[in-house]
């Protein structure tokens, strides 16, 4: 009977004693990788940094940790940005990142024509207005590529495409590009 008790007591007090909360001392931090010596950083400007980093890299999405300022005070950047940095290379490897693993896209070019890949895998190729291209630069989270082309003397011909699908979304000449418009050609501008 003493042995039952003992049982029911241990089964009663058992999650109250697991549920107590220990006070951890708010100035106290650990040495994070990389963090300047001095420094207080915290641990959840680090992980945040990893989780998003992470997170961008899996998705294919563009090494750009300012798309995130604001997600944690000013003061702790240094921090979330090293975190970044990390779970950004994580998420860039096979196996690093979620499960729906995406590697960043590569645009390679020929005679003509640009081939884009995420890995090995080849999503599309597509022929573009002339035979010798000369630039290429992913914009909006590489969704889509711009491309500049022409052909052996003359003017330059600067194109939008679907990175997914390699449908044309705009083309320009070179020389028409004024003020910075188009804005997706303008760093393509003669």
């Amino acid at each position: 009977m003493k042995t039952h008790t003992l049982l029911l007591a241990t089964i009663i007090a058992l999650p109250l004693i697991l549920s107590q909360c220990i006070t951890v001392d708010p100035g106290y931090a650990t040495q994070l990788p990389g963090s300047a010596p001095g420094s207080r950083p915290t641990r959840s400007a680090y992980d945040s940094g990893i989780y998003r980093g992470r997170e961008d890299g899996s998705g294919g999405r563009s090494r750009n940790p300012s798309r995130h300022y604001g997600t944690f005070p000013p003061s702790q950047t240094a921090e979330f940005n090293r975190g970044y940095e990390v779970g950004y290379n994580q998420g860039i490897r096979p196996g690093g990142g979620n499960i729906g693993f995406n590697q960043p896209l590569t645009a390679i070019t020929s005679f003509g024509a640009v081939t884009i890949r995420q890995g090995s895998r080849t999503l599309c190729s597509f022929r573009t207005a002339s035979p010798n291209v000369e630039q290429t630069r992913f914009v909006s989270e590489q969704e889509q590529i711009v491309v500049k082309s022409r052909g052996n003397h003359g003017p330059a011909t600067v194109q939008l495409f679907d990175s997914r699908s390699g449908r044309e979304l705009g083309r320009v000449m070179a020389y028409e590009i004024r003020g910075g418009q188009p804005r997706w050609a303008a760093p393509f501008a003669e």
